[in-house]
């Protein structure tokens, strides 16, 4: 189970909204104060994330809590978001690439028109599919209530 710490900013019945800073690596990095991207990561905003969940618990705005996301949720969304729109990319190159061979069309960037077009709309598919999943393994859960 991934963990993050986030504060409660919304509760309405059985669900709650909880809002968590996205932690960038500058921020564990022991050399960020002599490095360039140190300097600009610390210079902009800090960015937050909300997340809207269900309490199995009482919980109050302004209170933090620990949220948990199971790993293999995140191991298959990443597989499906990212391995299989490469895949896609990488095959319909050469296919296209041998379609306008045959066509006497040599160049290598016709193949890169076909390519991104059915990348982007495997991606659009997969993105759709997987947010209408409701599933417990993209879930995030609400584990603890901190003091």
């Amino acid at each position: 189970m991934i963990k993050e710490t986030a504060t409660v900013v919304a509760v309405e019945g059985d669900k709650i909204t909880v809002e968590a800073a996205i932690k960038s690596t500058c921020s564990s990095c022991q050399v960020q104060s002599d490095c360039g991207t140190g300097v600009v990561s610390r210079a902009l905003a800090p960015k937050t994330q909300q997340l809207v969940l269900h309490s199995p618990m009482p919980v109050n705005v302004g209170q933090r809590v620990t949220v948990g996301v199971p790993e293999a949720g995140v191991l298959s969304a990443s597989a499906w978001l990212y391995i299989l729109p490469l895949l896609t990319f990488i095959g319909t190159t050469l296919f296209a690439s041998l379609l306008f061979e045959s066509f006497g069309l040599f160049h290598e960037l016709w193949p890169m028109v076909p390519a991104i077009a059915t990348t982007y709309f495997a991606y659009r598919g997969i993105a759709r599919h997987l947010s209408r999943l409701d599933n417990g393994k993209y879930q995030a859960v609400l584990l603890q209530t901190l003091s």
